[in-house]
C-alpha cells in the first residue's frame, strides 16, 4: 500500500518571524538605534547627543565701579525731563503752600532746571540746582545747605517733570529730613503773576 507523502511544513522566514512579535519590533528597534548613535558618532554633521551644562549666571562684581552715590545720575532717574512719573515719598506742595513758605521765609528754594532757564527767571532766593547734573552742582549748593533739618523746596517745570524729585531725592539720601517738591512748577509760579527774578544770582 502506497502513502501519500506528507507535505513538509516550511517555518516562516526570519523577517516575518521579527514583523510578527513585539520582540521582533523591539530588537530592530534598539538595532536602528544602535546604528543610528554609531553613524552619528563618525558624521562630520552630525547632532550634539550630550546635554550641556547649564552655565550659572556669573555674581555681580562688588568691585564694579559706582556712579550713583547719591549726588549723581541715579539709575532710577532717567536723564530726559519728561518721563513717567514714578512712586515717592517726597511730600508735594501745592501753588498755595509753596507760596505761603516763599511769604513767610521759612524754606530754601531749590530751582532744579537748567542753568538757562534759572537765568530767565526764577523764584527769588532759590538756588539753581540742575537736576540732570548733580554732580556739578551738588558741591556748589550743598554747603549752602548747612541745617539738614530746614525746610527745602525743589521745583522744576511742573507737570510730569522729573528733575525736582531728582534733587529731593538725592537731599533726602544725604540726609536731609524736610525736602518738599512744588508740584506745579515754574509754570504755574509765572502765570499766578509771583515774584520772580532773572539772572544768575538768586
Amino acid at each position: 500500500m502506497r502513502t501519500k507523502p506528507t507535505k513538509g511544513v516550511s517555518s516562516p522566514s526570519f523577517p516575518q518571524a521579527l514583523a510578527g512579535s513585539w520582540k521582533g519590533a523591539a530588537v530592530l528597534f534598539l538595532a536602528a538605534s544602535a546604528f543610528g548613535v554609531f553613524f552619528n558618532a563618525f558624521y562630520a554633521d552630525g547632532i550634539e547627543l550630550k546635554v550641556q551644562p547649564r552655565k550659572a549666571s556669573p555674581p555681580p562684581d562688588s568691585h564694579a565701579p559706582v556712579t550713583y552715590a547719591g549726588l549723581g545720575t541715579s539709575p532710577t532717574h532717567p536723564s530726559s525731563t519728561r518721563d513717567v512719573p514714578r512712586p515717592s515719598s517726597i511730600p508735594r506742595l501745592s501753588l498755595q503752600g509753596t507760596f505761603a513758605r516763599f511769604q513767610k521765609g521759612t524754606a530754601v528754594f531749590l530751582d532744579a532746571r537748567k542753568p538757562e532757564e534759572y537765568q530767565e527767571g526764577h523764584i527769588p532766593g532759590a538756588l539753581n540746582f540742575y537736576g540732570n547734573e548733580l554732580d556739578l552742582f551738588a558741591p556748589r549748593v550743598m554747603p549752602q545747605l548747612p541745617d539738614k533739618a530746614k525746610e527745602i523746596v525743589a521745583y522744576c517745570h511742573g507737570g510730569d517733570c522729573d528733575l525736582s524729585l531728582q534733587v529731593a531725592e538725592t537731599l533726602r539720601a544725604q540726609g536731609y529730613t524736610n525736602v518738599k517738591v512744588f508740584q506745579d512748577g515754574w509754570p504755574a509760579w509765572t502765570k499766578a503773576g509771583y515774584p520772580a527774578k532773572q539772572g544768575e544770582d538768586p
